[in-house]
């Protein structure tokens, strides 16, 4: 049995949105729990670092590590926060077009 949490920036939150276009700025993140290959649990949560005029991508990174988060899943990276996420094992995917969420997912194969 193989459980990852996944975040994904997001406006409003769910499966049904589209990945936000900025990881640190976005409004909320859909935290989605995978196991073995299928979506067990969504949760939406306030990102509270997105108003912050400074710092605000290590100030991500280290709050979706504290969650537990094993993967995110992006259209950017957080080079600010890449060393917390590095040193965390938690492992960037970065997409190239514009998706939604639920479609998204398939690429954590």
């Amino acid at each position: 049995m193989v459980k990852t949490l996944v975040a994904v920036p997001t406006s409003k939150g769910g499966l049904d949105d589209e990945v936000h276009e900025s990881l640190v700025r976005a409004e909320t993140f859909t935290l989605v729990e995978v196991e073995d290959g299928a979506v067990k649990e969504v949760k939406v949560i306030e990102n509270p670092y997105r108003r912050e005029p400074y710092g605000a991508g290590s100030k991500v990174a280290l709050f979706l590590v504290n969650l537990g988060v094993n993967a995110i899943i992006s259209r950017t990276d957080c080079p600010k926060g890449k060393m917390i996420l590095d040193s965390a094992g938690v492992k960037m995917i970065i997409l190239d077009t514009p998706m939604k969420v639920g479609d998204a997912l398939w690429k954590l194969r």
